[in-house]
């Protein structure tokens, strides 16, 4: 049985963006990323550029998360696994075991599109 008590964690800093649709709150994270470059203007922390050591001490989380709704789940996976260098033939062999693993509803087939919420998001 999981019990967890009294458990604290602490950020130092944590910066939420609120704004209408439309706002430029997506584009600014991903500016602050450095998925995007700002046509001007700089981003700076603590006085100095974003480098590799400061972009490690971020996290981005988008509501919209980069699925392709069409593909299947085995071509979703092996073009993720592409994307980080994974030996494909591998990543095809073992998406059964973590599909079981991790409960996936529906087979290697399923289209993202035909999951549940639960599974896609």
């Amino acid at each position: 049985m999981l019990s967890v008590k009294n458990v604290t964690k602490r950020f130092d800093e944590v910066l939420g963006i609120v704004g209408q649709n439309g706002a430029g709150k997506s584009t600014t994270f991903k500016m602050i990323m450095n998925f995007l470059k700002p046509d001007q203007g700089t981003i700076t922390i603590a006085g100095q550029p974003l480098d590799e050591k400061a972009l490690d001490q971020i996290g981005f989380l988008p509501e919209e998360r980069g699925l392709y709704l069409d593909m299947t789940i085995k071509e979703q996976v092996l073009y993720f696994a592409s994307l980080h260098g994974f030996d494909l033939k591998i990543a095809a062999a073992d998406l059964p075991l973590w599909m079981n693993r991790l409960s996936v509803k529906g087979n290697e087939k399923s289209r993202i599109k035909n999951l549940s919420k639960g599974n896609h998001s």
